[in-house]
């Protein structure tokens, strides 16, 4: 069984370079590693383990947040693709479509 530091480098690992399969596969492990810690572990080994732990809290958080600004993008074109938005002076919405053709040579 490996040993919860190892796992948490390899979380660690799997986040930066967001290979979401091999973080699903760590979470078990992750798991049964955390319940078998024992709870007279050396204050400096679990201190060492906090700091990695929290590390991984923060890249997985910005993970998140990127994949949140890539999906609101997504959105945003298309929407654009779709048709122009306009706002008139009371500030009222007005949308505007456009026509769709098809790519290609002309």
């Amino acid at each position: 069984m490996k040993t919860l530091e190892i796992l948490l480098d390899e979380v660690r690992s799997a986040v930066r370079i967001a290979d979401f399969a091999q973080l699903a596969q760590l979470a078990p492990q992750l798991e049964t590693a955390l319940a078998n810690l024992a709870t007279t572990a050396p204050s400096q080994v679990l201190e060492r383990l906090k700091m990695k732990a929290e590390t991984n809290a923060a890249l997985l958080d910005a993970a998140r947040r990127g994949t949140r600004a890539a999906r609101r993008r997504v959105d945003e074109v298309r929407r654009a693709a779709q048709g122009l938005q306009t706002y008139d002076n009371r500030g009222k919405r007005a949308d505007f479509t456009t026509a769709s053709y098809p790519a290609g040579r002309f």
